[in-house]
């Protein structure tokens, strides 16, 4: 069974935009008046964010509710893999039981036969 694709809605601003705290080896950097990759980066993305405007309550409603749609569809997959899996497992379940019930069975025959044989030796002797 193959997964659902994901599929992406419009692009929104979330907390995975907000720059890292700098590290004590960029804060020693800093206070020496220079500058690091990273301090670049964080002053870029906070003029970035900046820029974004603000989602409206509607606009975060629908993100929301498209959010909400995509896991619960995801959710009935996992749903659906977990049935079949229980179902396969009952199976297994039945198929086990049925050969250890066959392997039983065998064994007695089989010591049953031996029995036979064997009396049949002893009163040949």
């Amino acid at each position: 069974m193959l997964r659902p694709k994901r599929t992406k809605g419009p692009f929104r601003p979330s907390i995975t935009h907000i720059p890292l705290a700098p590290t004590a080896a960029e804060a020693e950097i800093a206070s020496r008046s220079g500058s690091t990759v990273a301090d670049e980066a964080a002053l870029e993305s906070t003029q970035v964010a900046k820029k974004i405007p603000a989602p409206r309550l509607s606009q975060m409603i629908e993100q929301r509710t498209w959010e909400n749609g995509q896991l619960r569809q995801e959710l009935a997959y996992h749903q659906r893999k977990h049935a079949a899996s229980m179902y396969l497992l009952e199976e297994v379940r039945v198929v086990v039981e049925s050969l250890q019930q066959a392997l039983a069975n065998f064994q007695r025959l089989n010591e049953e036969t031996e029995d036979g044989v064997a009396d049949r030796e002893c009163r040949e002797w």
